[in-house]
């Protein structure tokens, strides 16, 4: 019989060595690959949730104070007037003033750890006000165009026969003036600004029917229904006694009143922090994931005191002191710091960063300090 031609067994157990080998090494290169483009992935996440926060609460810090008085809106006070609730944080029960303030809801309202604790730090919160100028009708008219009511002159040839309750319960607007249904209407939960001269008044809408806007009592800021009760800061404060076309007040113009709250949030979520954004009184939304700290500070400008600061000085002051108030706030610092979605396969670690930048309230630098 012939030999056979074939492998033999050592042959064989060095040929199965070397794919093994190269198999094993294919393996931990893909292995490798999965673990390097994971731990991209995560990071690219975190780091796209920290600008998301950052470039939410720029663009409303920049818009802080934009058409407001830069002292603040009164609030009723006074006689029976309460508390006016301030947007908390989630299981947090705030009232406005803030610090430092007295009289008005400031501009810009910090909130100096009073956020929820993540991770055993106490974070900060923060809420702003600016006017709303996103209702415009199909002439192009905003909301603060015209006063509610108006008689014709030859500056200004548009008549405009709205009238506000002498109560202060509702308002209603000339849809030759300006129409307040369609694209960004006015709705329940918005905040309405009433102000004449050097005047201000600020309400809640309860309700919207056709061009009547409501202000029922007990509305979640109690912002409304004090006329009667508070001395000062109400629309009554708008009154001229004076019976006429309009009602008992001078021409008074309307404008809507946006107010910002944000904070570090890890209850509604428990498996996930996440930034959080609040309109008025209305459902917070969040911004983005993993955020696990707020930390906010300010640069106050002309400060009675600059001792008072201590070592941080007054361009990072967590909040105004002494005789300062939150008009004089100018830039705002903030950090956020934040981890990724999902824990690194390799490690069982979260992946985290911070993102630190300071804010210029536009609104609030430009203002004369010589008038």
């Amino acid at each position: 019989m012939r030999r056979k031609a074939g492998f033999s067994l050592l042959e064989l157990m060095v040929s199965v060595s070397i794919l093994v080998t190269v198999v094993g090494v294919s393996l931990k290169m893909l292995v490798d690959a999965q673990h390097a483009y994971e731990g991209v992935t995560d990071m690219a996440d975190l780091q796209q949730n920290l600008r998301a926060s950052m470039v939410s609460m720029q663009r409303d810090i920049i818009q802080a104070a934009e058409a407001l008085p830069p002292t603040g809106l009164s609030y009723p006070q006074g006689g029976t007037a309460k508390a006016i609730a301030r947007p908390s944080p989630t299981g947090k029960v705030y009232n406005f003033p803030g610090p430092a303030s007295s009289s008005t809801i400031t501009d810009i309202v910090p909130g100096v750890a009073q956020g929820l604790t993540i991770n055993g730090t106490v974070t900060d919160f923060i809420t702003m006000m600016y006017v709303d100028n996103s209702l415009i009708d199909t002439r192009l008219h905003q909301l603060n165009t015209f006063p509610v009511y108006q008689v014709a002159t030859a500056s200004s040839p548009q008549a405009c026969n709205g009238t506000i309750a002498a109560d202060g319960s509702s308002v209603t607007f000339d849809a030759n003036c300006i129409t307040i249904t369609g694209n960004n209407a006015v709705q329940a939960g918005d905040l309405i600004m009433f102000f004449n001269g050097a005047n201000y008044a600020i309400q809640t809408v309860t309700s919207v029917t056709g061009q009547v806007v409501s202000f029922a009592s007990g509305d979640a800021f109690n912002f409304n229904g004090m006329t009667a009760k508070a001395t000062a800061g109400t629309l009554k404060q708008l009154q001229n006694g004076i019976a006429s076309p309009g009602g008992p007040y001078p021409p008074t113009t309307a404008a809507r009143v946006k107010m910002i709250t944000y904070w570090a949030d890890n209850v509604l979520n428990a498996n996930t922090p996440q930034l959080m954004r609040q309109v008025n009184f209305n459902p917070a939304q969040p911004v983005a994931q993993g955020i696990e700290d707020l930390q906010i500070s300010f640069s106050i400008a002309n400060p009675n005191n600059a001792a008072l600061y201590g070592a941080t000085g007054p361009g990072n002051a967590k909040q105004p002191l002494g005789l300062d108030t939150p008009a004089q706030i100018r830039n705002v610092n903030l950090f956020v710091a934040g981890r990724s979605d999902s824990a690194y396969s390799v490690t069982g670690q979260f992946f985290r960063d911070n993102m630190v930048t300071k804010v210029c309230v536009r609104s609030l630098s430009f203002v004369n300090r010589y008038n």
